[in-house]
């Protein structure tokens, strides 16, 4: 059992990149492995995959240059090419890209597409009202293949041109899923599907949005890459502010909901609270989404006092209907490349601008504080 690895960067892209790839090369193509095999179980070729991965690679040059020269750095770190690098970075919209229009027409495909698409994961927000040193929080359980366990990595981007910040990623992907960054503005986030999926191709990827909101100096500016533009596919933002501020926002490719803490706390899982989205899909063949953001919003409430980082890690650790729980574990009933699990998990103060990393389950590894400032 080891704790999630840290890279620190500065200032340029595109030797990010390179440090980021070099660094993480062997990790990044047993990423790339495991969604080229998960896309396959699905009916997506190789071939295709990489066709896509070069239509996204000009999709995302044209809406964030540094964040393209970054991916270039990466594909001439790993030895990987730009379109290898791209299918990482815009996995989250791949399938839906591909598929929307056929699996809007076919339950059986469109359930298919969903277990390949949005990630799984049960976040939450807490202002300082509802916590025991008065400081915001953000937390989040990310369940996604299984395959990705112990193939992530602390990104910590220290720069003079922009906020230095902390955060998770996948190898191969540029970075800012879960973070915090020096102004104290600070990101988790859910994967929704909506009926609607796809009907925008080729918009801002997630992955790219995620970084953005941790590029901004300021609140309302982490919340434009969010709301600017339209969307291939659906997502939930969770993003905070450090002075006790927390929205989250549901967004589907044309619509937005706004949902805000109550008592202090917001919670969510992978279906919209929301309406006007479509269809929500997820909870059509993943059930269990129905009960975990409700649940960790009750075990939250039911702590004695102001909420602790020691109740904070209890909730994570919760099994209830193991093994679709907050704290997910593998279901050895699923074909391998199909499997999920708590591949990593997050308590972020955004106050103190630390990052508490879990390297998979919480009930089995520890969290391990990471900063902006910290060494390797």
């Amino acid at each position: 059992m080891r704790a999630v690895p840290s890279l620190t960067v500065g200032d340029d892209p595109r030797e990010r990149g390179r440090l980021h790839g070099a660094r993480f090369a062997d990790d990044i193509a047993s990423n790339l492995e495991t969604y080229l095999r998960r896309f396959e179980a699905s009916g997506l070729d190789r071939d295709t995959a990489f066709l896509e991965g070069n239509r996204w690679y000009a999709s995302i040059r044209r809406q964030n240059e540094d964040y393209a020269e970054e991916m270039r750095g990466i594909a001439e770190g790993s030895r990987h090419g730009e379109p290898a690098i791209a299918v990482l970075n815009a996995r989250y919209e791949l399938a839906f890209t591909l598929f929307g229009q056929d699996a809007a027409r076919n339950e059986a495909l469109r359930k298919e597409l969903l277990t390949v698409g949005p990630d799984g994961c049960t976040t939450f927000g807490l202002l300082p009202e509802a916590t025991a040193d008065g400081h915001t929080w953000l937390g989040q359980n990310w369940d996604w293949l299984a395959g990705v366990h112990d193939r992530n990595l602390v990104l910590r981007v220290r720069r003079r041109n922009g906020p230095s910040f902390v955060c998770f990623t996948e190898a191969g992907i540029v970075g800012g899923k879960m973070g915090v960054n020096e102004e104290g503005i600070g990101l988790v986030e859910n994967g929704l599907a909506s009926s609607n999926d796809g009907v925008n191709p080729y918009e801002k990827p997630f992955h790219v949005r995620c970084r953005e909101v941790l590029d901004a100096g300021r609140f309302d500016n982490a919340l434009r890459p969010v709301v600017d533009t339209r969307r291939t596919c659906s997502a939930n933002f969770v993003i905070g502010h450090a002075d006790g501020e927390i929205i989250d926002i549901e967004t589907s490719p044309n619509h937005l909901t706004y949902l805000h803490p109550e008592d202090g706390i917001v919670t969510h899982s992978n279906h919209f609270a929301g309406t006007g989205h479509g269809e929500s899909q997820m909870e059509k063949i993943a059930p269990n989404t129905l009960y975990r953001a409700s649940r960790i919003r009750r075990l939250l409430r039911g702590t004695k006092g102001g909420i602790t980082f020691d109740d904070m890690r209890r909730v994570t650790q919760d099994h209830f209907g193991h093994p679709n729980a907050i704290c997910r574990h593998a279901d050895e009933t699923q074909p391998e490349a199909k499997r999920t699990m708590t591949t990593g998990a997050v308590l972020i103060d955004l106050n103190a601008r630390v990052m508490h990393v879990a390297n998979g389950p919480p009930c089995t590894y520890p969290y391990v504080p990471f900063t902006i400032d910290g060494e390797e």
